[in-house]
């Protein structure tokens, strides 16, 4: 029953690591969409400053800082390309296929799929299957226990067919300890010197362990709960933060690029206001994919949903608990 726990725990991981290979897809395709989108743009503020510079209007260090700009772009958008390349063989791997980066990937990385509901209960920690694989070693080693006890005693019938005593049991009582060694069912209890006593120690010191390691994971468990939680939290309150800046600075870019086609602003101005809206766009999808991954790993750490599910549980056939 543990290996059936431990199994379902590797499915569940594995689960987990595909979602997050296919959200580093989703989130390098979008980069590479942004990148690209970035060149263009930087693309024609050269154009723009280079015809100017032709006629006169701009000093050719206007032109070498937007050509400079531009090939930093460049290079930012073949990164993202290898990023890209990177997290579809990624995927692939997981998927069982052979890598050549042929996946098509979306553009768009999926909406967080509501909110955590308030008040989850504990309870839902024990379908985790790593703490399913302790409880039923821990059940073990306490069978393992009483077996151990169980040895001490003679391997006799109490009672007979008739409903009363038995031979065996009337001779005991009446100190007649020869039977031991006659009866076919003994096991030569008791007279092994300190063994089965030493056996007893040692289930009971195996119990011990079991039962701390079950406490041990049971803060695990909750540990990883709280953290993915408290991330929630702070990626949220990020991607809000985020979202305004990218507001903002593609405000900002769009005034900035206006103003220095009218030669109200230098070319400085310019350039940190369009370096400024690529940056805060590009952390804003990054933010948005760990987000993704915190909603994984809150999952993962939960066992399964927010709410019990049959499907979602190993079944064990022992009714013991720890």
């Amino acid at each position: 029953e543990a290996a059936l726990a431990d199994l379902h725990g590797a499915r569940l991981s594995l689960v987990g690591q595909t979602c997050k290979a296919w959200f580093a897809a989703l989130e390098a395709t979008r980069q590479e969409e942004l990148a690209a989108a970035t060149v263009e743009n930087y693309q024609a503020s050269e154009k723009q400053v280079r015809e100017r510079y032709e006629r006169g209007l701009r000093s050719p260090l206007d032109l070498r800082l937007a050509r400079a700009n531009l090939a930093t772009a460049e290079d930012n958008l073949e990164s993202t390309r290898i990023r890209k390349d990177g997290a579809l063989r990624q995927l692939e791997i997981l998927l069982g296929r052979y890598p050549a980066a042929a996946l098509e990937a979306a553009s768009a990385l999926p909406q967080i799929p509501g909110k955590v509901p308030a008040g989850l209960p504990s309870e839902l920690l024990s379908r985790r299957p790593d703490m399913l694989s302790l409880e039923r070693r821990l059940a073990s080693q306490r069978a393992r226990l009483r077996q151990a006890k169980v040895s001490l005693l003679p391997r006799i019938s109490l009672s007979s067919s008739t409903g009363t005593s038995t031979n065996e049991l009337r001779d005991i009582v009446n100190q007649d300890f020869s039977v031991w060694s006659l009866a076919a069912n003994l096991l030569q209890p008791i007279f092994q010197g300190g063994r089965l006593l030493a056996g007893i120690d040692l289930a009971d010191a195996n119990l011990r362990e079991a039962l701390e390691t079950y406490a041990k994971g049971a803060l695990r468990a909750f540990a990883e709960v709280e953290t993915t939680l408290a991330l929630e939290n702070f990626l949220a309150r990020r991607e809000a933060a985020l979202s305004r800046a990218v507001e903002q600075s593609q405000s900002a870019r769009d005034l900035a690029e206006d103003r220095y086609a009218r030669g109200l602003d230098g070319i400085i101005t310019l350039l940190s206001a369009q370096r400024d809206a690529f940056r805060s766009e590009s952390q804003l999808l990054q933010v948005q994919r760990l987000r993704l991954d915190a909603r994984v790993d809150l999952h993962l750490a939960l066992g399964g949903g927010f709410s019990p599910s049959r499907e979602e549980d190993v079944t064990v056939t022992s009714n013991e608990t720890p």
